[in-house]
């Protein structure tokens, strides 16, 4: 899909994950081989910065980037924007969901006239739903493989996303119309949280980012704070 459109991507992390090595560099030079660059922010936070901030339910750090990306989709004219889906797998996955949701609110609130899709990072790639499919010929797949080999930080999520589904099913690029909605009730129990209180067991982890307790509360922040901004003429007086 990148290699026909050419976007513009944002990306909230470094996906350094629990280490100090940053992927923004592999990210960066994949981008420029489909033909796609990087937004004006790209991994701003750490994933450990990310994650702390969930732990004490602090949203801060990602009001700064819902704005910023507001401000780039109004001033870009942007039409589309695809997010991550909130899948329940990756906590920071998706919280990144509804950046994108808030940011296209804040958006359409100065005339942008914005469509809003999502993909799913963990689901079989052609899930149900409706929107834009795309089904690679056999030369662009064969790029795909290529550039997903050549990304060697994800090599065991790849290999393991093609023993669960088979690797001819990511041929079939799909992305899901996004309807309007609430995030899930504070009672939902997402998969990281079951991974957390593994690892809580374990001895790897203190504690246990918990959905209702930590990123609940800064999903609701983010909505708020663009459903309560009043209508200005000024982009600028959202930002001072």
């Amino acid at each position: 899909m990148m290699e026909r459109v050419w976007p513009s991507v944002v990306v909230l992390t470094d996906g350094s994950g629990s280490t100090t090595d940053s992927r923004l560099d592999d990210s960066r030079a994949l981008l420029a081989q489909a033909g796609a660059r990087p937004a004006g922010t790209f991994g701003a936070l750490t994933d450990r910065e990310a994650y702390a901030a969930l732990m004490a339910a602090d949203a801060g750090p990602f009001l700064t980037q819902v704005h910023a990306l507001a401000d780039t989709l109004v001033t870009e004219g942007v039409r589309a924007v695809l997010v991550d889906s909130a899948e329940g797998y990756n906590p920071v996955h998706d919280v990144c969901h509804w950046i994108g949701r808030a940011a296209i609110i804040r958006a359409r609130q100065f005339g942008g006239e914005i469509e809003l899709f999502e993909l799913d990072l963990i689901s079989h790639p052609d899930s149900p739903g409706d929107g834009l499919r795309l089904v690679l010929d056999d030369e662009a797949f064969t790029r795909k493989l290529d550039a997903t080999s050549r990304y060697v930080a994800l090599k065991a999520e790849a290999e393991a996303a093609f023993d669960r589904y088979g690797q001819d099913a990511f041929r079939v690029e799909f992305l899901r119309r996004v309807v309007d909605g609430d995030a899930p009730p504070p009672s939902w129990i997402p998969y990281y949280e079951e991974v957390g209180e593994a690892r809580v067991r374990a001895g790897r982890y203190p504690s246990v980012l918990r959905y209702g307790s930590h990123v609940r509360p800064v999903i609701e922040r983010l909505l708020e704070s663009v459903r309560a901004a009043p209508y200005a003429t000024d982009l600028r007086t959202l930002y001072e």
